[in-house]
This record gives structure tokens, C-alpha cells and sequence, in this order.
């Protein structure tokens, strides 16, 4: 059946201008409002971006021919939580063409049939570049809120504050396997010795819990020794690195010696921030904010 709405048809045909001129009223009205506004909404938290730093996981197991040849450090199995402290790094848009340099030089002088870098996903979104703090380490379920009130813990107690380091070159790392090498920044040791204390404290948690220390590769250490390094802190400045690019053939003598010819054109200017370690447990992740520096130039 077909309805007549010849009233309304009527009503409506009789007065479109008056229909016209109200929505371009609202639209100029709105326009005017931008224009005299002109102010820009308020950046997003930077816990937001936490909330979407993992993908979420689709397959049980791993093909190293869907990640570039890749293997997982940690296997996936139910109940086990793989855990991962770190410091996080979302460099600017300056900073990104001058890495973007960086890699290209170190790309081209570099033998290895497959290069990649760190710096965008495979659309082209900037990516965030970290400083490991922990060695990949592995949960139990019945675990991971007593690991995170530890970890906080041992942080507070670093009494560690926002603080920034610079690049001073570049080098070649090695992961634990030898599976991968990664092109990397140098860093300096900060002013504080923040980097050694965080790596203090992230280590000195998962000792609590039996796992992995970060950079303690002495296997044989006794009681007694452990005991020592609990008071000792060792420095591990020239083990911290930034990567930007990896690769999973060795790079040779050569490959290495060209990175020397970079470090001046580049990297001078180049100073990362950080005022807050990120603790990823599976695809959550947490931040641990610094103390802040108590501002004394007004007092």
C-alpha cells in the first residue's frame, strides 16, 4: 500500500528556503564559533597510549615467516604472562628524519639482504623506541600483582626523578640467542646514575621471584655473591641502547666500522626524556611515574 503524504510534501515543498537558510545557519554559527574560539582540544593522556601497545593475539603459536624471520623469546602458553620493564620513547618528527638518516646510511653500507627499522608498523605509523630494563621474563597468573607492587616498590625506593640521556654513537647489539642483531643508540650515563638504578631495582624484583636478571650473565654466582651484589651496585652504562633497526645476519668488521662515520652528522643534538618506566605483563601495560624534582628556584 502506498500512503499519501501530500500534507507534509505540501508543508515542506512550500517553505524550503526556510529549511535551507536554518542548516546554513547552524553551520555558519558553528564555523564562527571555531574561528573565535581557535583554541585545540587538549592533548590525550599519556596513559592512553598505553591502552593500545600490544596487538591482541590471534594465534596460539608463533611462524617466524609471518615476523621477518623473527622467533618469540617466550613462548605463548596459558597462564604465563610474559613481562617486560622498560623505558619508552616516542621520538618527534625532527627526530624521525634525522633516525630516518641514520638507518638509510647504515642500510646501505650494510650487507645483509634484509634490513628493518623500529621506526614505523608496517603502515607507516611512528612507532615508540624503548631502553630494556628487564630481561624477558615469564609470570605465573597467581604472580603478577605481587610482581607489580615489588617492582613499585623498588622503585620508589630508587627515589629515581625524570631525567634525560644523549645519544653518543652508534653500535651493533646481539640479543641472548644470537638470533638477532640490532643497529642501536649509545647513550650517556645520566647526571644521577638513573639508568643503573632502575636497572637496579627492576633486577633486584625479579630476584624476588627467581627469574632473570637484565646483564648478569654469570650463571655460577653463589649466595654469597648474590648477597654482594644486592649492596654493589653494578654499573651497566655502556649496555643500555636505544635500537632503531635489526637485522638477523651478523654484520662484519666493515659493516661496523662505517657506523663511525655517522655518529658526528647525527647524532650530536640528539636528547630522550623519560619520567615514567612502563611495565608490560601480557598486552597490559602499566606506567610507574617518577618522584618529581621538587621546583626550589621560587623558594
Amino acid at each position: 500500500m502506498l500512503v499519501d503524504y501530500s500534507d507534509s510534501s505540501s508543508d515542506s515543498d512550500s517553505h524550503p528556503s526556510d529549511h535551507t537558510t536554518g542548516r546554513r545557519k547552524r553551520k555558519a554559527e558553528d564555523v564562527e564559533v571555531v574561528k573565535l574560539d581557535g583554541r585545540r582540544p587538549p592533548p590525550l593522556p599519556a596513559s592512553f597510549r598505553s591502552l593500545y601497545a600490544t596487538n591482541v593475539r590471534t594465534f596460539a603459536s608463533d611462524d617466524p615467516a609471518l615476523h621477518a624471520g623473527r622467533t618469540r623469546q617466550v613462548p605463548h602458553a596459558i597462564g604465563n604472562w610474559p613481562t617486560h620493564a622498560y623505558l619508552e620513547w616516542y621520538p618527534s618528527k625532527p627526530e624521525l628524519v634525522q633516525l630516518d638518516k641514520v638507518i638509510k646510511h647504515a642500510e646501505w653500507s650494510n650487507t645483509c639482504d634484509s634490513f628493518h627499522n623500529f621506526l614505523r608498523s608496517d603502515l607507516g605509523a611512528p612507532q615508540p623506541l624503548h631502553i630494556s630494563l628487564s630481561a624477558p621474563l615469564v609470570l605465573k597468573t597467581d604472580q603478577k600483582d605481587a610482581f607489580q607492587e615489588t617492582i613499585l616498590s623498588e622503585i620508589s625506593r630508587s627515589e629515581v626523578k625524570p631525567f634525560h640521556v644523549q645519544a653518543t654513537g652508534l653500535d651493533w647489539f646481539a640479543n641472548y640467542e644470537r638470533s638477532r642483531f640490532f643497529l642501536a643508540l649509545k647513550l650517556s650515563r645520566p647526571s644521577n646514575n638513573d639508568l643503573n638504578k632502575l636497572l637496579s631495582a627492576s633486577n633486584a624484583a625479579a630476584r624476588q621471584f627467581g627469574l632473570a636478571e637484565l646483564y648478569d650473565n654469570d650463571s655460577k654466582k653463589s649466595d654469597k655473591d648474590i648477597s654482594k651484589t644486592q649492596q654493589t651496585m653494578i654499573d651497566r652504562s655502556d649496555a643500555f641502547h636505544i635500537s632503531i633497526a635489526w637485522t638477523v645476519k651478523e654484520p662484519d668488521k666493515e659493516t661496523r666500522q662505517q657506523l663511525v662515520n655517522l655518529e658526528d652528522d647525527y647524532l650530536k643534538t640528539l636528547m630522550v626524556s623519560f619520567s615514567a618506566l612502563k611495565l608490560k605483563m601480557g598486552n597490559v601495560v602499566i606506567g610507574i611515574p617518577f618522584t618529581k624534582c621538587r621546583d626550589t628556584s621560587t623558594e
